[in-house]
This record gives structure tokens, C-alpha cells and sequence, in this order.
């Protein structure tokens, strides 16, 4: 089974301090692992696991290239009524193993782990909320396995992809820097995120605390494995075209757009709206990519999106 360096938790007030209360109270966060069994080879998904075991209805959260499931906490808070809410650790990233096989870190074993892990699960059809990378996964399941997904959201990511942007995020991730300080992985977050938009101080120390792996020898690095970028360079960069993919997908789409993003392009969006699914496009203002789904606006557009007023579980009676 694929396995990542020796890590501990990081020190100080960046530390999790995760309570644990009873494990269907809501805004109470589960761990769950899943040994997946392909393709290539066995590994451990990490998943993180809200809201009542026993809801009759699952959401599925996926994260983008180089980040981790941790990043839909307050999503998945502001969720917990409505849904049992599962965020994986994509293979390679967070908590998941790493692949020794450095050539699986592509969409094909992606689409076939969050497969495994939903029937795993117990569930013939999902929600599901993707930024980037996710979206991408979750577009493809929409349109290969129609039965599994029910209702979709993409958060800043289309079926079309300029070969400027793919270039530059391959630049990005073939870097693996290493930290003295997590304040100085916080300021690299800050840099290299800026687009998720106005973000607090304890929003960005909270990201920290989850974006890093303390090294044997002291010192931080970033919380995945920086041979994922294999992925990106194992043919010649270009335009990535996946209208037909698009057009194959049957069920209820909602895309957000950074208002700023170069990643999801506004015809792109205009045209995702008009074929296909004819999805709902609702732009975001002042972020780029992605729009973090961390302030109190972004998470009421979703659920308002996904879980009609009608059928909202309802705060008891205080």
C-alpha cells in the first residue's frame, strides 16, 4: 500500500484541536479511511465525514489539484442538517496515501477511488460539490455513470481549459517548497491562493494547519505528494476540450464562477449554460479561482441550490 514520509501534527496554536462529541451531533467531523483496492494498486482514501451517519442523503465534497478535503469544513458545517457530507483526501493528498506507481496520479484512478469509496458507502447516487480538480472528476462520473450523481456542483471549472492556464499550473505544481515556520507557509498560502478571496487571518491560519506535513528533520512541506505533477507532463501541453463530456451530462448543474477567474473563461460559462445541461451560472464577485465556499453567502447560494426550503431539516425548537 502507497505510503508518504514520516509527519506530525504541527505545534502551537496552528494545531487542530478537533473535539469529538457524540458522532451523529451536527457540525461533528468523523475520520474514515477506505483501502481502495485500484486500479494499479491499494491504497488508503482518507475521508472526513459529517452530519448524522444515518441521513438518508449523501454529498459528496472534492477538493481541487493540490489541496484536501479539509478545505469544505465550513461548508460542510452549514450543510450537516440536510445531508451526511463526506470530503475526501484525494490519492496523494492529505491524509491519503501516496501511489508508488507515480503514473496512477490521473483522472482515470481518481474517478474509479470516489466510485469505489461511494458504493463503498453504501449509496447507488450522491450530491456533489467540486472545486477544480473535483469538478472535473465529478463531471466526468456525471456523464460515464448517470445513476450516480443527482444533482452537481462545479465550483469554477468547465468542460474548457486554455493551454495558458494548464501551463501555468503545471509551472506551479512542480514546485515543492519547504518551511521553516508556519508562518511562512501561511504567507506562501496567501500568495498563491489570493483569488480564493477576502479571507480572515483565522481562515488562512486554519488552511495552514491543514496544508502541511512537519518533516523528519524539521521544518514544513506542502501536504501532498509533489509527483502528482507527473500527471502534467507525461504529454505535451494543451487546450483541454471536454464539451463532449459536457453534452452527456443529464442531470441538474449549478457552476459558480470567480468573477476573476482565467480558469473557467466567461464564454465558457455563457456556453455551459446554454448546451448540455443548460446549467444555472452564478458569478461570484471579487474572488478569481476558486471561490474558497467558506463565507456565509457562498454556502446559502449552494444550499438554496441543492436542498429546497421545503425539504430542509429545521432547527429544533430552542
Amino acid at each position: 500500500m502507497g505510503r508518504k514520509p514520516g509527519i506530525s501534527p504541527p505545534p502551537g496554536p496552528f494545531r487542530c484541536l478537533c473535539a469529538r462529541r457524540d458522532a451523529t451531533s451536527l457540525g461533528t467531523m468523523r475520520d474514515g479511511g477506505h483501502a481502495t483496492h485500484g486500479p494499479g494498486e491499494t491504497v488508503r482514501l482518507n475521508y472526513f465525514d459529517w452530519g448524522p451517519r444515518f441521513h438518508p442523503t449523501m454529498l459528496f465534497c472534492v477538493h481541487g489539484l493540490t489541496r484536501q478535503g479539509r478545505d469544505f469544513d465550513a461548508l460542510a458545517k452549514g450543510l450537516a442538517r440536510d445531508y451526511r457530507i463526506i470530503c475526501p483526501d484525494v490519492v496523494g493528498r492529505g491524509r491519503s496515501g501516496w501511489l508508488n506507481d507515480k503514473s496512477g496520479y490521473n483522472l482515470e484512478t481518481y474517478i474509479a477511488h470516489m466510485i469505489e469509496l461511494i458504493e463503498h458507502l453504501g449509496k447507488e447516487q450522491v450530491d456533489w460539490v467540486g472545486t477544480s480538480m473535483g469538478g472535473l472528476i465529478g463531471m466526468r462520473i456525471a456523464a460515464e455513470r448517470p445513476e450516480m450523481i443527482r444533482r452537481l456542483v462545479l465550483n469554477d471549472i468547465g468542460p474548457f481549459l486554455p493551454k495558458a492556464v494548464s501551463q501555468e499550473i503545471a509551472e506551479h505544481v512542480g514546485e515543492d517548497p519547504h518551511f521553516r515556520t508556519l508562518t511562512e507557509v501561511m504567507e506562501y498560502l496567501k500568495r498563491v491562493h489570493a483569488e480564493f478571496g477576502d479571507l480572515s487571518d483565522a481562515l488562512w491560519s486554519e488552511m495552514t494547519t491543514h496544508s502541511v506535513l512537519r518533516l523528519p528533520g524539521g521544518g514544513y512541506a506542502l501536504h501532498y505528494d509533489p509527483e502528482i505533477r507527473n500527471q502534467l507532463r507525461q504529454s505535451p501541453i494543451k487546450d483541454i476540450d471536454l464539451w463532449t463530456v459536457w453534452d452527456e451530462i443529464a442531470c441538474p448543474v449549478l457552476v459558480l464562477r470567480g468573477e476573476r477567474s482565467r480558469v473557467l473563461l466567461p464564454e465558457t460559462a455563457r456556453d455551459m449554460a446554454r448546451r448540455g445541461p443548460r446549467a444555472t451560472v452564478v458569478e461570484i464577485p471579487g474572488v478569481g479561482h476558486a471561490p474558497a465556499l467558506m463565507s456565509a453567502d457562498q454556502i446559502a447560494l449552494i444550499r438554496d441550490w441543492l436542498v429546497p426550503e421545503e425539504d430542509r431539516e429545521q432547527k429544533p425548537e430552542s
